[in-house]
């Protein structure tokens, strides 16, 4: 019986041991490498598992930051503690909360301090890395491009003095969103009322949306804790247009945030199909 309880063990034991080795194959071996650089299917796995993505989410991310850690070192970009720091006070005091509260708030989410600011340098270094490449990669927007622009868009570039308006204010989005579809609709949920909206006594971003919304039209639903409201413009009194002069650095901020992350997404798009890439194991 010692024997073959021997011999058992043995088997057993070199079964476990096969088991163990084709798993740890599984988790540890090498999805895909990237310019001699290796991405592992536990990078992948861990990845995805973070951030609640799927495996070839978390792949395609993987490779992108890869990308840019090798552009980052060619560009010698580097980011000290002190920006660290500094970075970490700005967002406490976005939360209005102090550095101290904010970090023992970070570490309740059981997350290691000391790997939460190495994620905070390296979102800096990404950050100076866009900029760069944006200053690099983007062509000027030229007079002529704002110019069309602002022809093209008048309406954005008027202002009233006041707004006769019809206020929709419902709890339910939906029914609003009827009431735009059908206007001669009914719901006893929506609440009407006639005024008139003063420009200067309004908060900027509702005067900006009722300029920009024509007569004759609604705006766009928003939310009024605890409602959803939405305007009817019926007038608007005391227009007058904004010089193209005034307006330019607001078209300039508008057109060109829609050109700095198209040169950002080229530039790696290029980059990603000049790289040598070899794909091992799918995850």
């Amino acid at each position: 019986m010692k024997i073959k309880f021997k011999l058992l063990s043995l088997v057993t034991l070199s079964t476990a041991l096969l088991f163990s080795s084709a798993n740890a194959g599984t988790v540890d071996g090498v999805s895909l490498i990237i310019n001699k650089e290796p991405i592992t299917l536990y990078d992948v796995f861990k990845y995805s598992n973070r951030f609640n993505i799927s495996k070839k989410e978390a792949l395609d991310i993987l490779v992108r930051q890869k990308l840019e850690d090798s552009e980052i070192k060619k560009q010698n970009i580097s980011v000290d503690v002190f920006e660290v720091d500094q970075y970490i006070e700005n967002l406490a005091i976005s939360n209005k909360m102090n550095q101290y509260d904010f970090l023992a708030m970070i570490q309740s989410k059981n997350i290691e301090i000391a790997e939460y600011k190495e994620d905070v340098k390296s979102k800096i270094k990404r950050e100076k890395l866009y900029k760069k490449i944006v200053s690099t990669k983007m062509q000027q927007l030229g007079e002529s491009e704002l110019q069309a622009y602002y022809n093209e868009n008048a309406g954005e570039f008027s202002q009233a003095a006041s707004f006769d308006v019809t206020v929709y204010t419902s709890p339910s989005q939906e029914a609003l969103v009827a009431i735009q579809n059908n206007p001669m609709s009914v719901a006893s949920n929506v609440e009407l009322k006639d005024t008139t909206i003063e420009a200067t006594k309004v908060d900027p971003k509702l005067a900006f949306m009722l300029n920009a919304t024509p007569n004759g039209k609604f705006s766009s639903i928003v939310r009024s804790d605890p409602n959803f409201v939405m305007f009817f413009i019926k007038n608007k009194n005391d227009v007058k247009s904004v010089a193209f002069a005034d307006a330019k650095n607001y078209i300039y901020a508008k057109l060109a945030e829609g050109k700095e992350q198209k040169a950002i997404e080229e530039f790696f798009e290029k980059l990603k199909s000049s790289a040598n890439i070899q794909v091992i194991r799918a995850p």
